[in-house]
């Protein structure tokens, strides 16, 4: 057995006082905190006293209606860092029929070589829709199966072998269509992943409400531009129309767990909408203090990269989408002082 060793006492030597003297600034803030932290209960943080941030707007857009040399190719579009969403438009639908009609940007035909800008575009956390322009609905489930099988399921289609992020439906004018049994069909293609569904009505009227009503659409994009007159902006500094549609657009109860988009055109020039154009200026300080209140405001949609791309929009209204911050402290009184002595100490 071996022998227990007594452990040896530990010498101390006190510090020159010269030492002391120059820590003592140190000396008090450990006793500070010894002191304090020994009386103090920091009440921890919840949700209900500090909210966590809320997200700011995002920013979609519609490409592919114009040319390359005007609106850039798809990857110039997402690579501008301008953009959460970016909507492929059109594959025009009528009855059994389509056909993708994407400018020249498919060149020979071939649409197919725009997969790898998909990819790049999602790789950075963009996400890519398909703009579906439908004159008929003959079969809700055999279309909504076609959509999957070529543009969301990764296998070969026309854009080549992609899965698209979702469905935007788009120029739906016919209301008696089973608008309601297309949405419900593309949402239930597949079990695998989320498909997105999102729709484009003209904010006076919605030949979508019966799709709306199922509750299915994750974004809606209002369309505050076009021809119709009724509660877009014309110009004369009175938003009343447009505010008033938008309260009625977002209090709508299918859309209480969607996103909901101000739709609009981003030049005044008259081939990008005939009416409805609002000046970046006019929209941060007399539109987006209100719309911003809604729960489900998400963001702003655009007419689209051409005209944004010659007028700079979404640069000029994208800081005033931004993150709202928490500004509240989640502690009590006497740890905030407590924190305040630190602050001060070092």
């Amino acid at each position: 057995m071996k022998p227990q060793v007594k452990p040896k006492k530990l010498q101390s030597y006190p510090l020159p006082s010269s030492i002391m003297a120059s820590n003592k600034p140190v000396l008090i803030l450990l006793l500070s905190i010894l002191t304090l932290s020994s009386i103090i209960i920091v009440k921890p943080s919840h949700a209900v006293d500090c909210p966590t941030n809320k997200p700011g707007g995002k920013i979609a857009v519609y490409w592919g209606q114009h040319s390359e040399s005007g609106e850039g190719t798809l990857t110039n579009t997402c690579d501008s860092n301008l953009y959460n969403i970016v909507v492929i438009a059109y594959l025009h639908v009528s009855g059994n029929t389509t056909s993708l009609d994407l400018s020249d940007h498919c060149p020979s035909g071939n649409c197919a070589a725009l997969a790898s800008q998909i990819q790049h575009c999602q790789s950075k956390g963009i996400q890519v829709f398909l703009s579906v322009e439908v004159d008929a609905v003959d079969d809700p489930t055999s279309l909504a199966q076609y959509l999957y099988d070529k543009f969301l399921s990764g296998k070969l289609g026309p854009l080549g072998a992609v899965t698209l992020d979702g469905i935007d439906l788009a120029h739906i004018e016919d209301s008696s269509e089973p608008w309601d049994e297309l949405v419900r069909a593309i949402n239930g293609s597949t079990q695998d992943e989320k498909i997105y569904i999102s729709g484009a009505p003209h904010c006076y009227a919605s030949a979508l409400d019966s799709a709306i009503d199922t509750g299915l659409f994750d974004y809606l994009w209002v369309l505050y531009y076009g021809q119709w007159a009724e509660c877009e902006y014309l110009g004369n500094n009175d938003f009343t129309n447009l505010l008033e549609s938008w309260a009625k657009w977002t209090s709508k109860p299918g859309l209480a767990n969607s996103s909901v988009f101000l739709g609009l055109v981003a030049s005044n020039e008259p081939s990008a909408a005939s009416s409805g154009y609002i000046s970046p200026e006019e929209l941060k300080s007399e539109v987006l203090p209100t719309v911003k209140e809604s729960s489900n405001f998400g963001g702003v949609m655009l007419w689209n990269r051409y005209y944004d791309e010659k007028t700079s929009y979404s640069t000029e209204i994208k800081g005033a989408l931004g993150t709202k911050v928490c500004e509240c402290v989640c502690q009590d009184p006497a740890s905030r002082t407590f924190n305040s002595l630190l602050a001060k100490s070092v």
